[in-house]
């Protein structure tokens, strides 16, 4: 039988790939995962730096989640979410709303961060148009942002590597600055960071001329994930936000990447204390299986009622998948039963004690910055060195890692940590130990 990764590359089209890079880093097979590890079919190990892709918050095949998915699946596996409803899809609102600020009333649910980028937009165009406010068409989102690449989440991105191809299909939004801490610290998110940096003044200079087009702006709270993980102040996010509400545009915060305890709090927004209208959460949401959601505030749905004209016809085949909930329901059990939140300040500090061991040995470190577990380190290659030979440098960087059995994505020039909340002291030396080697390696 042919091998696994020769099929793959005969059949399948993977994402973010070029395909003569598999030529150089082909697939890696993985059989099985556990924790913070990922194991292919001969035994090799490789820790999983990202949370595969930023989500598996508590790790890989955690027996709790793997055992509410099994007893979910002999029970109900899926129902069409219209005009039905099951325990685990109420329960999880239940739930997320439970764990939010007291703003929000309903959920509606998706299958993936595009999606509920895509519902929340709509939510809120169709809100307007509804309560007769039809010139507020516009939306404004942040220069350097990343929402999706869906066609309208995809409008939304100030990189230009994912925008260009299809900017004739696009609509334009208004693009708002935003600062960027390169030597962010966890601490700096109690403050008012951010709050009279110059491009907070223009973002709201920006709102206040165009208020009366726009319906909602946009927001990664904290952390630019896509964006090479640039931290923009939680001052900044607060005096955004206080400016929208104060001139009638609706807050949509797109928590996709930095929900669920990623920067220390179960929400970024509660940081500065922000309740938007609209709250997009994924990935770490089930963590293992594909799930959505959208948090809505308290009266946001008196725009809706009245007129069947007047209903929100947007629809998924697998919203609210029973399967898909009781993961996420038990990914949220666990953060109350482990007492995760309180333990996370004790992970972030090992963390950033590693992330400063790795900047002070490595010369092509020229900044580093970390917002709770995501830390970012910024490199230069040196003159002559592989690095700037090759303009491939993340590809470079993630070989160089995957060497030492240690997965890593960087985005160009900034490596970044975004592992799963449960990485313990031995893996996060062995993270470090790999970052500095394939530092070394490609840029020194």
């Amino acid at each position: 039988m042919a091998r696994l990764i020769d099929r793959d590359r005969a059949h399948v089209w993977h994402p973010a790939t070029h395909f003569a890079d598999l030529d150089r880093l082909p697939p890696i097979a993985v059989e099985r995962a556990r924790g913070c590890w990922l194991y292919e079919a001969g035994g090799r190990a490789i820790l999983d730096a990202i949370a595969s892709w930023w989500t598996c918050v508590h790790g890989h095949g955690h027996p709790a989640i793997v055992a509410a998915v099994r007893e979910q699946v002999e029970r109900l596996d899926h129902v069409m979410f219209a005009g039905f409803t099951h325990e685990p899809a109420v329960a999880l609102a239940e739930a997320l709303l439970a764990a939010a600020p007291p703003a929000y009333e309903r959920v509606f649910y998706a299958d993936c961060g595009s999606a509920a980028v895509e519902v929340a937009l709509k939510l809120s165009y169709q809100a307007r148009q509804q309560r007769g406010e039809p010139g507020r068409r516009r939306f404004a989102t942040l220069r350097n942002g990343y929402h999706g690449e869906t066609l309208g989440a995809l409008a939304l991105c100030g990189a230009s590597a994912y925008r260009d191809m299809f900017a004739p299909l696009l609509f334009s939004p208004l693009e708002l600055p935003a600062p960027s801490f390169r030597e962010h610290e966890h601490a700096d998110l109690a403050s008012d960071l951010g709050r009279d940096a110059p491009e907070t003044q223009a973002a709201i200079a920006a709102l206040e001329e165009h208020a009366h087009e726009l319906t909602a702006v946009v927001i990664e709270p904290l952390v630019q994930c896509a964006g090479r993980m640039t931290m923009t102040g939680a001052g900044f996010y607060r005096e955004l936000a206080s400016a929208a509400r104060r001139l009638g545009i609706h807050v949509i915060a797109d928590e996709i990447a930095v929900g669920f305890g990623r920067t220390g709090h179960m929400f970024a927004s509660t940081w500065p204390e922000v309740q938007p209208d609209l709250l997009c959460l994924s990935k770490g949401l089930a963590g293992i299986l594909p799930l959505a959601a959208v948090l809505v505030r308290e009266g946001f749905d008196v725009d809706f009622r009245g007129s069947p004209a007047r209903s929100f016809l947007h629809s998924h085949t697998f919203t609210a998948n029973p399967i898909a909930c009781a993961a996420a329901i038990a990914g949220l059990e666990l953060f109350r039963s482990t007492d995760l939140l309180a333990r996370l300040p004790a992970r972030v500090e090992a963390m950033a004690a590693r992330r400063r061991a790795v900047a002070a040995a490595c010369p092509a470190v020229v900044a580093h910055r970390q917002a709770g577990m995501i830390a970012a380190l910024e490199v230069v290659p040196a003159a002559g060195s592989p690095g700037a030979r090759d303009g491939r440098l993340g590809l470079l960087l993630r070989e160089a890692a995957l060497a030492h059995d240690v997965l890593l994505r960087p985005l160009h020039d900034t490596i970044y940590w975004f592992p799963p909340l449960v990485i313990d002291d031995a893996e996060l030396d062995r993270l470090a130990e790999a970052t500095i080697a394939a530092i070394r390696a490609v840029l020194e």
